[in-house]
């Protein structure tokens, strides 16, 4: 029995969805193809009808997932200084923190990448930039890339200890005096 285009499309979405979770969650190679299709509710023969490798499917769920976050920065509308305080509450929370599978792809693979091939590289260089200008719209106050660099190098940096540190109230800390200096840069104070 033939499969329909949008079940095909359907189920490539999902896997890419699971593949892109698992990776933030285990890393790249903490996470099986079979496991993928697994949870998908797929065959591993069926894998290579939506993807020619790992390092294929690798590639596209970061972008899938780049393009998703860039989407977001660049759907915040009105006052931009609310809108990045939103976006660092978001950021910046224990939520994320602790749940890695559906925060940022920055803090959790960043490092890894420069060990994966040129294709995810390529992808993951170009979802930076993409991000990059999203955020720079917000934080623009005359030099709106440099200052979205800063900004988004000091929320990823930020992350990375947090999860990385074993003490949760050093964590804790981390969490909230980033976030407490950049509401005070943007002129958002919160508590």
């Amino acid at each position: 029995m033939k499969t329909s285009k949008a079940t095909v499309e359907a189920n490539r979405e999902e896997i890419l969805r699971i593949a892109s979770e698992g990776f933030r969650k285990h890393g790249f190679d903490g996470v099986r193809v079979a496991d993928i299709m697994q949870a998908a509710g797929l065959s591993h023969g069926a894998f290579y009808t939506y993807f020619t490798s790992k390092d294929d499917l690798t590639a596209q769920a970061c972008d899938a997932s780049l393009k998703r976050q860039a989407e977001r920065l660049k759907a915040a509308t009105g006052d931009r200084r609310a809108a990045l305080a939103a976006y660092f509450e978001r950021y910046l929370s224990t939520k994320m923190r602790d749940v890695p599978e559906h925060a940022c792809l920055f803090p959790s693979l960043a490092a890894d990448v420069a060990r994966q091939p040129k294709p995810v590289r390529t992808v993951f260089s170009n979802g930076v930039g993409d991000y990059l200008e999203a955020l720079s719209v917000l934080t623009d106050e005359g030099e709106g890339r440099a200052q979205a660099i800063v900004t988004l190098s000091t929320l990823v940096g930020a992350m990375v200890l947090a999860r990385a540190v074993e003490d949760e109230a050093v964590s804790d800390e981390i969490i909230a005096t980033v976030r407490s200096a950049l509401h005070s840069k943007y002129g958002e104070e919160r508590n």
